[in-house]
């Protein structure tokens, strides 16, 4: 039986891996779901028996890579778009979080992933904070493989006033994650792997958060925290605390991390962790500025993530536009406070695309098969075509970065599949698919319209409250020496 092979061409190839480079007139060879050649010009690949995907003067590039993105909030667009994040815990998160049913999981993790892979991402790392029962991490599960992007799934620990309440104790609901490996992800070369996301530091006992991290270290898998999220708190930190045990380990992901000082920075470095930013809810929610140039000082390669969609926006141009701008505006000031004009740019548009693919890749333990266009890696492969094209771009890298959106993303192929063609998706019944998540809306919202709401003090004191228990759970970390 022969192997399906296939031939991107017609446009620029971004490959994003530094022996290839950028290719004007370049063309990737497909073979099952690994390239197998990239090459300078399809007449290369003369003779062989391939399907040619004609791109028409597109960019070829890598499938980006969402290292931190909650599909369990996609039903909720737009929400908290005026939402600080006191205001975003008190009533999104923790609020609706509350009474999300598993088939609201499985709806809003179909709608997330099938908005990923609209947007030219192949691979997202779903943090599923929301595991109020099983049924809910199965759901999720589940409908992320029926979509059919790359997936690491990362089952929350976090818990929430779900009733009846189903696990019995944090041992229980750590249980279950062991439980879900065996399950579901036997196989290393499935689409999906699964990772643990923490709880958040602090908001339990010192304990709970080193068995969830031991567990990680058992089972061999990714651990994910938010981490440094909130400017001026104590809550999302302990990393000293942690380090004292020996719980910070080597690829940990740590999400957001704007609020770290040096110390807490140097010990990622030290400590061979991993960071994604999200620069759109970073910026909006007060929780400070999005760290890049914290993370690039410490010899960190930072990955980009979307974060939720009750918030901003679910693809990676934007995030890319946001945070390139955002921290080039920064330099730029460190530049003027010397009395001087900037003579350069620091950042450039591929150092971008590498938080959206290469560095994504890294940070989720995927380097080796994702986030170039490699011979030998996996087949994720997107191509964009600006719509209103009546003129070439003088610069391909450019134009993608910062004058693409979802819009313009043609051609989406995971792990040798083609999800997305000619701008539409494929192989997905998208009515059905609308029609069960606005049902699943319906009753979202029915259910939160009897939520207690709270004031801006009563919001404050909750969290005051908070930062109370997070100092007496760090201190449990010292009082065995």
């Amino acid at each position: 039986m022969s192997v399906r092979r296939t031939v991107i061409t017609g446009g620029t190839v971004i490959s994003m891996d530094d022996e290839y480079g950028d290719l004007p007139d370049g063309a990737v060879l497909i073979e099952g779901n690994r390239i197998i050649a990239v090459a300078r010009s399809a007449n290369e690949f003369t003779g062989i028996d391939a399907e040619v995907i004609d791109t028409d003067g597109g960019y070829i590039l890598p499938g980006m890579i969402d290292s931190h993105r909650h599909t369990w909030m996609a039903l909720l667009r737009g929400t908290s778009a005026d939402h600080s994040l006191l205001e975003f815990l008190a009533s999104t998160f923790y609020g609706i979080g509350s009474i999300v049913r598993p088939e609201d999981a499985a709806a809003a993790s179909t709608v997330g992933a099938l908005e990923a892979l609209d947007a030219g991402v192949t691979t997202i790392m779903d943090c599923h904070d929301c595991v109020n029962s099983p049924d809910h991490a199965r759901a999720d599960i589940e409908a992320l493989r029926a979509v059919g992007i790359r997936s690491v799934y990362a089952y929350g620990m976090q818990q929430y006033d779900y009733r009846p309440p189903v696990f019995e104790s944090h041992g229980h609901r750590l249980d279950e994650a062991q439980r879900l490996r065996s399950e579901y992800f036997t196989s290393e070369d499935n689409l999906s792997r699964i990772a643990i996301l923490y709880s958040d530091f602090g908001t339990v006992a010192f304990a709970d958060t080193a068995a969830e991290i031991r567990k990680v270290r058992e089972l061999g898998i990714l651990g994910a925290s938010h981490t440094g999220a909130a400017t001026n708190s104590i809550l999302l930190r302990g990393l000293h605390e942690l380090h004292h045990h020996g719980l910070l380990l080597p690829g940990h992901l740590h999400i957001h991390c704007p609020a770290l000082d040096e110390r807490e920075w140097a010990l990622l470095a030290d400590t061979g962790a991993k960071v994604t930013i999200a620069p759109e809810t970073e910026m909006q929610m007060g929780m400070g500025h999005p760290p890049f140039r914290a993370a690039l000082d410490h010899g960190l390669a930072p990955a980009i993530s979307t974060d939720i969609v009750c918030v901003g926006s679910g693809d990676l141009f934007s995030q890319m536009r946001l945070g390139l701008q955002f921290q080039r505006a920064l330099d730029h000031a460190a530049t003027h406070a010397t009395g001087s004009v900037p003579a350069t740019v620091q950042l450039r548009v591929h150092d971008a695309l590498a938080w959206a693919t290469r560095n994504g890749a890294a940070a989720l333990g995927l380097g080796e098969s994702i986030g170039s266009l490699t011979v030998g890696k996996k087949a994720d492969v997107i191509v964009v075509k600006p719509r209103m094209d009546l003129v070439r771009s003088s610069y391909p890298a450019g134009s993608v970065v910062l004058q693409s959106t979802a819009a313009d993303v043609d051609t989406v192929m995971v792990d040798g599949v083609i999800r997305k063609r000619h701008g539409h998706l494929v192989g997905q019944d998208l009515a059905a698919v609308r029609t069960r998540a606005n049902a699943a809306l319906d009753r979202i919202e029915k259910a939160a319209a009897g939520l207690t709401t709270h004031s801006t003090e009563e919001i404050r004191g909750w969290f005051t409250a908070a930062e109370q228990t997070a100092a007496a759970n760090f201190a449990e970390a010292y009082k065995t020496d």
